[in-house]
């Protein structure tokens, strides 16, 4: 059955692949965006809101609406220049996600798919993320994902409507941008990287796969007021991660056996650390890389019948396509 959805966050990475596979499935997609300016998603129409909490504007944009699934987040605060980006990650991840669900529920919406992070449970872990872990955010970001899931999840039971909330690890594909999108620049350009003594465990997901479970959330009574985790279905190491994208872009990768422990010297040594890894790693982005953080996304198949349709190796092969033919696009 084809629904008429309103998709936030729907112009970044993630959103322009689910507008555009919500789109070619039938539905009627509404996207929802501040920016005044921005180009449509492929297949969506624009409902510019100028806040989450701009009322007004979400009522207006909610009108006929039948499900939403909520993207946009504040990832944090400090290229605004906010004094506290715990403060501007709860207005709009918390309460900013408040807003919408009551709106949509007053707009007589019947499923709200949340889309949280694995930031909200932990920074890294050396234990799998299961929905009974217990959650440990380390940042503004993942406390204010943490409870706004503790907030969805009690609006909606009480509304009676369905509000499954997926959590999410690293994404990457087409469009991506940040550490993946710099390791595969790293890795083109052969310029050599000191993760060859890395020994650690990261679940990562392409972004078909995210789209893939977000549609099966949507059409899944069975998952209203769960949480999932999605991924690949195969963790890698630093040192996988770099082979693979390198077997993708036909490259092969050059790795130096560094010690983990200079790492963390180097943090601490002004210069040091871009000369290492000329990644722009920051100490948060430096754990993604040397840190461990696993999820087990089996539930998501139970409840909904997912099944990644894409690989590791397809999604590294359609994302170094676009990478070649963007010219090193995300660095």
């Amino acid at each position: 059955m084809t629904q008429r959805i309103l998709v936030t966050g729907a112009t970044g990475f993630i959103g322009r692949h689910l507008c555009a596979a919500l789109s070619a499935d039938g539905n009627e997609v509404i996207a929802l965006t501040r920016n005044r300016d921005a180009a449509p998603p492929p297949g969506g129409k624009i409902a510019v809101a100028g806040d989450l909490l701009d009322r007004d504007s979400v009522r207006a944009a909610l009108d006929g609406v039948t499900a939403v699934v909520h993207l946009a987040a504040r990832v944090h605060a400090k290229p605004e220049g906010m004094t506290d980006p715990g403060s501007e990650c709860h207005r709009i991840n918390v309460e900013g996600t408040v807003a919408l669900l009551e709106e949509a529920i007053a707009a007589g919406v019947t499923t709200f798919v949340y889309i949280s992070s694995v930031k909200a449970v932990a920074g890294t872990s050396n234990m799998m993320l299961t929905a009974q872990t217990l959650a440990e955010p380390v940042d503004a970001y993942g406390v204010s994902k943490l409870e706004a899931e503790r907030r969805v999840r009690a609006i909606a039971m009480k509304a009676g409507i369905s509000a499954p909330i997926l959590r999410l690890p690293a994404v990457y594909g087409p469009g991506m941008k940040a550490n993946l999108a710099r390791l595969f620049w790293a890795v083109d350009r052969s310029i050599p990287l000191p993760f060859g003594l890395i020994r650690n465990r990261r679940s990562f997901a392409y972004v078909g796969n995210v789209v893939a479970a977000i549609q099966s959330l949507l059409s899944s009574p069975s998952a209203a007021h769960q949480t999932f985790y999605v991924s690949d279905g195969e963790d890698l190491s630093t040192p996988q991660l770099i082979n693979r994208i390198g077997a993708a872009l036909g490259k092969k990768p050059r790795m130096l056996p560094v010690p983990p422990a200079a790492f963390d010297a180097a943090l601490k040594i002004g210069g040091l650390l871009s000369r290492i890894a000329p990644l722009n790693l920051t100490g948060d982005s430096l754990s993604a890389v040397l840190g461990s953080l696993f999820v087990d996304s089996s539930s998501l198949g139970e409840a909904t019948g997912f099944n990644a349709p894409f690989s590791v190796d397809e999604g590294m092969s359609l994302t170094a396509k676009w990478y070649k033919a963007n010219a090193g696009a995300g660095r």
